[in-house]
């Protein structure tokens, strides 16, 4: 095992014990995750909503969304013009609009009600990427690890895991290679959770951060933010 590896399972274990003491306000990541609860439609819908949005408004938006569309036959049936309404909060909310109506005919029509659980069969859809399928295909419990920013900038920048990755796919290889398979689905939902709450794009929360005695980047740039402070 690799000094990169073994210190990717330390972190992740330490991170697994501080993920129930952050709260929703800290890591609004568990706002999203109790919307989409364990339902693939509800999870490929927000997660669809979600880019370019804070995930306080998108979990408000989604809320709203599911009390009038809780199937996909429901939300396939509604006007467009009510869908938009609902959806106004968000940024880009017509496209966003369109492309889950889109998705809601798609599901009823060819896929007799039920999402899809391969990537390439969810990459079919308008507006979904490989990280989108691939947060949609971890909720249905299928091997799958989800490389947002928050995860990139985590594993490349700030621990500096993989400095020569070019892009989201790197990242998503190298956690593959290097977790078991059975740890993949909890792999987005912790690092996101700890991006938001304590290792932030701007001003990381380095005084308060468990991590920092083997940071590089507070080894390196943190060092200035006393501990305890």
């Amino acid at each position: 095992m690799s000094n990169s590896s073994e210190r990717l399972i330390k972190f992740l274990k330490i991170l697994e014990k501080i993920y129930d003491q952050l709260s929703e306000e800290e890591a609004p990541v568990k706002m999203m995750r109790k919307v989409k609860g364990k339902d693939p439609y509800r999870a490929l819908i927000t997660t669809m909503l979600s880019p370019r949005v804070k995930d306080e408004i998108t979990y408000r938006v989604a809320d709203e969304l599911f009390k009038r569309a809780p199937t996909p036959e429901k939300l396939a049936k509604m006007e467009i013009e009510e869908i938009e309404r609902i959806l106004k909060p968000l940024g880009l909310y017509k496209q966003k609009a369109r492309n889950i109506k889109l998705a809601a005919e798609k599901i009823v029509n060819e896929y007799k009600g039920k999402v899809p659980d391969t990537l390439e069969e969810l990459m079919k859809f308008r507006g979904v990427g490989r990280k989108i399928a691939n947060i949609v295909l971890s909720i249905m419990g299928k091997p799958a690890i989800a490389v947002d920013t928050h995860v990139y900038r985590i594993i490349k920048d700030r621990w500096e895991l993989l400095e020569n990755a070019k892009g989201p796919l790197d990242v998503e290889r190298f956690l593959m290679e290097n977790l078991s398979q059975e740890t993949w689905g909890k792999v987005n939902l912790l690092l996101v959770a700890f991006g938001q709450a304590i290792c932030k794009p701007q001003k990381p929360r380095c005084e308060i951060c468990p991590l920092t005695d083997e940071c590089p980047y507070y080894s390196s740039k943190g060092k200035g933010v006393r501990k305890g402070k």
